[in-house]
């Protein structure tokens, strides 16, 4: 899996965290969510903790610098994404600041079939990151299911229930599926998949949501079938997108933010992200060294079937 988590649950050395607990807290994965996980998937969790466990240490000298008044904002995407024919994918993550919550992540069963996950913790800083790091452990655990977002969904929310008391989480999963031509999307409490190009007449929203992740046990969720064809777009986005606002506080919106979809002509998923948050820092005119409404978050999907 290819992931833009943020953080992990090692800190690093000393007495205590900012968050009261241990600097050092185990190798990277809360033991309550290694309860929840069966043997199947123990070499991929393995997998995962390395690359929190890597993460995570940037995480620190980042917020060392911040603390040191370095800035350590930018825009930050997957330097290695991988290679899907028919399908260009492009995503984006600006943190609000130095740690954060947002989260994506990709599970790539084959060529013609992956899955994209897009998800916000509330809050900021260290604890939401801390909860983007199990959110991304949980979802190794997902990886048979990959092809049903509702069981995805569903999976993560059974997981996350009763590991965090005053945080909640917002999601969407979308998963492609190149051989038959479809998309399938669920959502939990998240902002709609926006859909344009060849199958859909302007900018369509497409909302499937149940209840939000990591509070209600017995929440369910549905998915949505739809077609898929060459030169379709998809975003799946975080709500710090429509929720920017200018230096009067007026938002973004999202009827602004869909006559921006609707009037680009890039040609790549890369160059549509790019736009994308040019436009965001246009309508916003913040300084390098001020801070972000909100984490914002983007991956941009473009059919080429």
């Amino acid at each position: 899996m290819f992931s833009g988590v943020l953080a992990s649950v090692v800190l690093g050395e000393g007495a205590e965290g900012g968050l009261g607990l241990p600097r050092q807290v185990g190798v990277g994965v809360p033991v309550a969510i290694l309860e929840d996980l069966d043997d199947a998937v123990a070499g991929q969790v393995q997998v995962v903790t390395g690359m929190a466990l890597r993460a995570v240490r940037k995480v620190v000298q980042r917020e060392e610098k911040y603390e040191a008044g370095v800035d350590t904002r930018g825009v930050e995407h997957l330097q290695q994404f991988p290679q899907i024919p028919g399908l260009d994918i492009a995503a984006r993550y600006i943190p609000m600041t130095s740690v954060a919550g947002d989260f994506y992540d990709l599970i790539v069963v084959d060529e013609k079939h992956l899955g994209i996950l897009v998800a916000d913790v509330s809050g900021h800083g260290m604890p939401a990151a801390l909860i983007a790091s199990m959110l991304k452990i949980a979802l190794a655990a997902e990886i048979a299911h990959a092809a049903d977002p509702a069981q995805v969904l569903m999976g993560l929310n059974q997981t996350l229930c009763g590991k965090f008391e005053h945080h909640f989480i917002t999601a969407a999963y979308l998963f492609v599926d190149l051989q038959k031509g479809t998309l399938t999307y669920a959502g939990a409490g998240h902002p709609p998949l926006l859909m344009w190009g060849q199958s859909s007449a302007g900018v369509r929203d497409v909302e499937e949501n149940g209840l939000f992740l990591g509070k209600f046990p017995w929440a369910t969720y549905s998915s949505r079938e739809l077609p898929l064809n060459a030169g379709d777009w998809c975003l799946l986005y975080t709500d710090g997108i429509p929720e920017t606002a200018d230096p009067t506080g007026i938002d973004f919106g999202t009827d602004r933010f869909k006559q921006v979809l609707e009037t680009d002509e890039s040609i790549s998923a890369d160059q549509f992200a790019d736009r994308l948050l040019e436009e965001l820092s246009r309508w916003s005119a913040r300084g390098q060294f001020e801070d972000l409404d909100d984490d914002v978050t983007v991956v941009a999907i473009h059919a080429k079937l």
